[in-house]
């Protein structure tokens, strides 16, 4: 996979003779749009990390009574129902095709984003916080500002 890659970062750098540009130009777009795919799928893996952070985190406070179960329904169901929100948005995202992807791209970053933020109310509803989630949202908040950077 390492050579396929450099031979696309040197492909990438040439200058084409006439009558080479618009395939140069058509690869680099292509490029491109894989790249906004990986980015997207990249984003969907740290935003199930950082759920998984924080049941991991409330399984710890609620098995050391930190937390009272009795005290927590309401938030426990919104978090039950924002995995289920976040696992039908994965389905869908599985079913896309391609360039449909591709061109929801900044609408898929949106509603990770609104994920990551329910996240993070959720935990302060809890009166919980993790470093990881910490991280993860400062890394979502900075890859929406950076999209050349996963």
């Amino acid at each position: 996979m390492a050579t396929s890659q450099t031979v696309l970062d040197v492909a990438l750098g040439i200058t084409p003779v006439p009558g080479l540009s618009a395939a140069f130009t058509l690869l680099k777009l292509i490029v491109s749009a894989i790249e906004q795919v990986k980015r997207g799928k990249q984003r969907l893996l740290v935003l199930a990390q950082s759920a998984g952070q924080l049941l991991q985190t409330l399984n710890t406070e609620l098995s050391l009574e930190r937390l009272v179960r009795s005290t927590c329904l309401k938030p426990l169901e919104e978090l039950h129902s924002l995995l289920v929100d976040i696992q039908s948005f994965v389905n869908e995202e599985q079913g896309r095709k391609f360039v449909v992807a591709f061109w929801r791209h900044d609408d898929r970053i949106e509603k990770i984003d609104g994920f990551y933020r329910q996240l993070d109310t959720l935990a302060i509803a809890f009166q919980v916080r993790t470093t990881r989630m910490s991280v993860q949202c400062t890394i979502s908040t900075e890859a929406t500002m950076n999209p050349l950077h996963p």
